[in-house]
Order: structure tokens, then C-alpha cells, then sequence
């Protein structure tokens, strides 16, 4: 095996002020997670919540890849994501995301190509997929 340089991401993570809230800080960026004990803030996400987010918008980053690499550029109005997780309280743990893609229909691609390249390009996911149940389906849709 070669060897690869590693990318190295730095995230900063303190317990905010407003106890309950955690800041995370990366590149300047600062993002607030439920540290709340219920994990339910009112004005942040909870930990879980941000694994969720954080495959949506890694899928997202990989849809604009697959349509640019055909020439074309997507818009927010062409694409709708929900992501459903699942988790076992009792562990405790994450166990499944369901999620759902909905393209515009007047966009030409192929449903199970754009799935694959979704995936496989995708770093969340692949981190994710073997310790949780992840399934999904590309639905093409009428989104105007």
C-alpha cells in the first residue's frame, strides 16, 4: 500500500455558556449541538440529528459531482432530501437511516448510477456503513 496523505480535519469542542449547548469550532466555523442530557435543545441539534444532517449534506455534495461531471448544474429547487434515523435507545446507539431523494423529472440521469455515485463518493457514508443500516431510493418527482 502506498502512502496516502491523510486529510487532517480539527475541530474544537466546548461546553457554550448556555449550558447545553456544545460549540464546535472548525476553519472558523462554529456550530452548536445539543449537550443538553435529553440531547434536545431547543435551538440546536442534537449529536444525532447532526449524523443524520451531515450524510444529507454529503450526498448532496456528490449529487452537484455527478450532474456537473455531465455538464449540468442542479439548483436547490431540483432536489429534496429527508432522512429518517432510527435509534435504539436501549444500547444506546444509531441503527438505521432511511433516506429519500427527489429529483426533478425533467433532469436526465439514471436513478441507480446516481445512487451508486452518491455512495460510493461519499465519505459520510462510508464511514457510517458498516455499523449502521442505511437504505435510500431516488424518486424522480414534479418539484415545480
Amino acid at each position: 500500500m502506498e502512502n496516502v496523505a491523510l486529510q487532517e480535519f480539527v475541530v474544537e469542542t466546548e461546553l457554550s455558556s448556555n449550558y447545553g449547548v456544545a460549540s464546535n469550532k472548525s476553519r472558523g466555523i462554529i456550530t452548536n449541538i445539543s449537550a443538553d442530557r435529553d440531547g434536545k435543545h431547543e435551538k440546536a441539534h442534537s449529536p444525532v440529528e447532526v449524523i443524520i444532517g451531515a450524510l444529507g449534506s454529503c450526498f448532496f455534495i456528490n449529487l452537484q459531482r455527478y450532474f456537473q461531471e455531465k455538464g449540468e448544474e442542479i439548483s436547490n429547487s431540483d432536489v429534496q432530501m429527508i432522512l429518517k434515523g432510527y435509534r435504539d435507545p436501549e444500547i444506546p446507539k444509531l441503527v438505521k437511516i432511511d433516506y429519500e431523494v427527489l429529483i426533478n423529472k425533467e433532469l436526465e440521469f439514471d436513478p441507480n448510477k446516481l445512487k451508486e455515485f452518491m455512495e460510493l463518493g461519499s465519505t459520510t457514508y462510508r464511514t457510517l456503513e458498516s455499523s449502521v443500516e442505511i437504505s435510500g431510493k431516488i424518486t424522480r418527482k414534479d418539484l415545480t
